[in-house]
């Protein structure tokens, strides 16, 4: 009687040889996985709607946070100003995206935080109103202006009238708070307030949606023209555990590669990422033409970017918005 053969009892060399390239792949792969996987987490958060969540989802995307060994946790996106400077200072975020002044007046009531690095400029902030209303900053008296006051935007520009005016925006007009920076130009829109401080890509949203709203007042170039150098705004804000951990340089190295790709390759980057701004993308490509959004990526540790923000913090300092201008100790190495 002939000897039968299970073909299916023993695996071929084929088979064999299969199996352990795959297993060789595996155990390859899997120290890269495992690596990924094992990488610190940092916990961030901004303000929506607007443009800053990109900077978190360029990062995210292109892999810029494991590149530099971390990895970048989602976003937290909170409709209110008071709310992401609330979780700040309780510690529920690690890094925060937001103008620098608020940041600094919690650094200097004790909480363990420090500016990382600058993202744009200060151009990007303005007054609006419609051509029925308030034409320039001295026709603002006797006004309603709507403005999210807990803002670093609201403070700096309240700071620069004064400045330049010699006035005080909040004796002279009557502030209405807003939660947000597009609340303020909804205001306005409505005809519910006559001028609103707000920041880009929302003015030229409430541009588009109504043609008769312009720029009656430009921080940053206001700034400009008087110390003759751009005013870091949008920025990077640390917890010093942090900087404490060793994480504040790889964060740092991210953001510069990040700022880098938003700045030449914009329209494709606001096409892929303008739902999350929850702003459209021609919105989005408007703000940048304008010449009013500009990227500028800058360390903390730069003297010229010191400097300046120092110079600035003197500003808010002599009208009783900080308690003293900025010190070194402010700025992360």
């Amino acid at each position: 009687m002939a000897r039968t053969t299970d073909r299916h009892s023993h695996p071929s060399r084929r088979a064999l040889m299969g199996g352990a390239l795959s297993a060789g792949a595996f155990v390859a792969l899997s120290p890269k996985i495992l690596c990924a996987r094992d990488l610190p987490v940092i916990k961030c958060a901004t303000v929506t709607p607007g443009f800053t969540t990109v900077f978190y989802d360029v990062i995210r995307d292109r892999k810029l946070d494991e590149k530099n060994g971390f990895r970048l946790g989602e976003p937290v996106l909170n409709a209110s100003i008071g709310t992401l400077f609330n979780d700040f200072v309780a510690g529920s975020s690690d890094v925060i995206i937001a103008s620098w002044d608020p940041v600094l007046t919690r650094y200097q009531a004790g909480v363990p935080c420090q500016l990382l690095c600058t993202l744009m400029t200060a151009d990007m902030i303005g007054i609006v109103a419609t051509k029925a209303g308030p034409q320039s900053i001295t026709a603002l008296k006797g006004k309603m202006i709507a403005a999210p006051q807990q803002s670093g935007v609201y403070r700096m520009t309240r700071a620069i009238i004064k400045e330049l005016a010699g006035e005080d925006i909040e004796t002279v007009a009557q502030v209405q708070n807003a939660d947000n920076p597009a609340q303020g130009v909804t205001l306005v829109i409505a005809d519910r307030a006559d001028a609103a401080v707000a920041w880009e890509p929302m003015i030229s949203s409430g541009m588009r949606k109504r043609k008769d709203i312009d720029v009656i007042f430009n921080a940053g170039k206001s700034f400009r023209d008087k110390i003759g150098s751009d005013l870091p705004y949008f920025c990077v804000n640390v917890r010093k555990e942090m900087v404490a951990s060793g994480m504040a340089p790889r964060f740092n190295a991210a953001v510069a590669e990040c700022v880098k790709i938003i700045d030449t390759e914009f329209d494709a980057v606001a096409t892929k990422h303008a739902a999350r701004t929850m702003i459209d993308a021609d919105t989005l490509k408007i703000a940048r033409e304008s010449g009013r959004f500009k990227m500028s990526y800058g360390a903390a540790s730069d003297p010229k970017v010191q400097a300046t923000i120092i110079t600035a913090s003197d500003m808010l300092a002599r009208l009783g918005l900080l308690t003293r201008k900025a010190d070194v100790g402010f700025f992360a190495a």
